[in-house]
């Protein structure tokens, strides 16, 4: 069954039942207030009937004439004795005698129903005979129009529930749609999306904020998440793909050599070695390099610890002077900064940053940690070539170089800050960086305190 069919069922079945308890209720309330209303005529009739008693002396002269002068139209009057004897019933139909009377010292009333299935409110009040005994008078009438009137009013709720039952079915319909339309235009969307190969968003204007827009809306940025990573997968295999042309070629281009002239002529030999093994070292690291940039893309590789950026740093610090053999000084007022991160993920951002600084510059490398209110800055300043306002809008981009003779000699991918840009992201930073062409560089790092 359909997710509209079964909408525009179950709201029919709950108008329908609605529909019903409410006219079932109506009906009972009605019933009730009527039968009251008649079982009080009824005991106004006998309390007229008493005063009538009370006053006329003469009763004892002819009672049975007396009677039938108060009584009902279409009802009974009787008179019994202590003895539980009927001693006067006075009635138009033969029905009425078959009703059952008891003898009571206090007034009651009851309803009671016939063997044909008619009601009858029957009144009891005591009263004194002309003979001074205690009698009961029982004034019972058959509730006629009671019944005519529910009948009446049960054809007219029954049409009624039937007019109204219409509409519930065409509501349910529409409501079916109504909410059907988002949800199909969602599934045609995802059906369509592999087979176009573009990215549709459904049209989640003009609607209200209401749970279908929420769901409108978190396919849209799904869609734009699964596009953009769709376009750096393609950007990231062309330019891999690019990458690794150049050094597959030389090593194929020497491969050929070596076959042709590496037996004639040592000197070929050792140079087309050398330059594959070079080719070969270049390729691993920066197949190292992309997976490490893949890995460190997805958040939930993170192992957060309490890490001692300072203690971290000087450790970087101390093994890089050691192997470029250079001046790399840090600059803080911290003696210890606790911080959650992956220690293993942020040392690699900082000791990219560092590793950079010492290539791409000869003289002293400044490093400096402050700590405010709501964040932490790690500054990594050299003293090299600088960059260019260009090169420094694209130097995280993968694969980019602002030197690329200069970067190809010092073994450089152009990922390296690709891969600390994306770690200091996943902690919820940023990098920034500053430069003057030609006298410095600053690389920043922004972690939320």
């Amino acid at each position: 069954m359909k997710l509209r069919t079964k909408i525009q069922v179950f709201l029919s079945l709950i108008m329908i039942i609605v529909i019903i308890f409410i006219n079932t209720a109506i009906y009972f309330l009605f019933y009730k207030v009527s039968l009251d209303a008649e079982v009080e005529r009824v005991q106004s009739q006998a309390n007229t009937l008493m005063e009538a008693l009370a006053e006329n002396e003469n009763i004892d002269a002819d009672p049975h004439q007396f009677l039938r002068a108060y009584i009902p139209s279409n009802g009974m009057i009787r008179v019994i004795n202590d003895q539980n004897e009927v001693i006067e019933s006075i009635s138009k139909e033969v029905e009425y005698y078959n009703l059952p009377f008891t003898f009571v010292k206090k007034q009651s009333q009851q309803v009671i129903q016939g063997d044909s299935g008619t009601r009858y409110a029957i009144i009891s009040v005591p009263l004194i005979w002309n003979d001074g005994q205690v009698m009961t008078l029982q004034v019972a009438e058959h509730l006629t129009s009671l019944k005519e009137t529910m009948s009446t009013l049960f054809i007219v709720l029954v049409f009624a529930s039937l007019i109204m039952i219409v509409p519930a079915l065409i509501a349910g319909r529409w409501l079916g749609n109504f909410v059907i339309k988002p949800i199909r235009q969602l599934t045609h969307s995802m059906t369509d999306n592999p087979k176009d190969g573009e990215w549709k968003k459904i049209d989640i204007h003009n609607r209200s904020k209401d749970e279908l827009y929420l769901m409108g809306n978190t396919y849209n940025q799904m869609i734009d998440r699964l596009n953009e990573s769709f376009n750096r997968q393609e950007q990231f295999v062309s330019d891999a793909s690019h990458e690794l042309k150049t050094p597959i070629t030389i090593i194929k281009s020497y491969a050929q050599l070596l076959k042709r002239w590496g037996n004639e002529k040592p000197e070929i030999f050792d140079e087309a070695v050398q330059a594959i093994n070079s080719e070969s070292n270049r390729m691993q690291h920066m197949t190292e390099q992309m997976l490490s940039l893949a890995k460190n893309q997805q958040r939930e590789n993170l192992l957060f610890e309490s890490v001692n950026l300072i203690a971290l740093t000087q450790d970087i610090i101390r093994s890089l002077s050691v192997a470029y053999n250079r001046k790399i000084t840090l600059f803080t007022e911290l003696q210890n900064l606790e911080h959650s991160a992956d220690k293993e993920k942020i040392s690699q951002a900082l000791y990219i940053l560092i590793d950079n600084a010492c290539k791409y510059s000869d003289s002293e490398i400044n490093i400096s940690i402050d700590q405010f209110e709501q964040e932490i800055q790690i500054s990594v300043e050299d003293f090299g070539e600088g960059l260019t306002e260009t090169e420094q809008e694209h130097i995280f981009d993968r694969f980019y170089r602002a030197d690329k003779a200069r970067n190809r000699e010092s073994g450089g991918t152009g990922l390296g800050l690709s891969i600390a840009l994306y770690i200091v992201r996943a902690h919820g930073g940023d990098i920034k960086v500053k430069s003057n062409e030609g006298e410095w560089s600053v690389f920043t790092i922004h972690l939320p305190y």
